[in-house]
């Protein structure tokens, strides 16, 4: 027979997973950027394997991004930009790559 959590554990999981997030984000100095900006730049780190660039049309699409509005992710995409967080890359229109970190 299976045991299932109870609530207040699975919460306990959550609230501790939530604390060790905050830290990250805040080591990464992206604790205070918008939760538009934060979902698009994990679903570039996300969708860049291989290769290095991403297209826009991939993280329009990527399930991170569904539930916000096409505006909203542009908006985001010129504000990680403007951050330094992604830059466009390669001689085609609509690539994004992680901004080189280490300068």
């Amino acid at each position: 027979m299976e045991t299932i959590p109870d609530m207040s554990s699975l919460l306990k999981n959550i609230a501790k997973m939530q604390i060790m997030l905050a830290d990250m984000e805040a080591e990464l100095g992206i604790k205070n950027i918008g939760t538009i900006e934060k979902s698009v730049l994990s679903s570039v780190v996300d969708l860049t394997g291989d290769t290095r660039l991403v297209s826009t049309k991939e993280i329009l699409k990527h399930p991170l991004n569904c539930d916000y509005s096409r505006p909203s992710l542009f908006r985001a995409l010129k504000n990680l930009e403007g951050l330094g967080k992604i830059a466009k890359g390669g001689d085609k229109r609509g690539l994004y790559a992680l901004a080189d970190q280490s300068a």
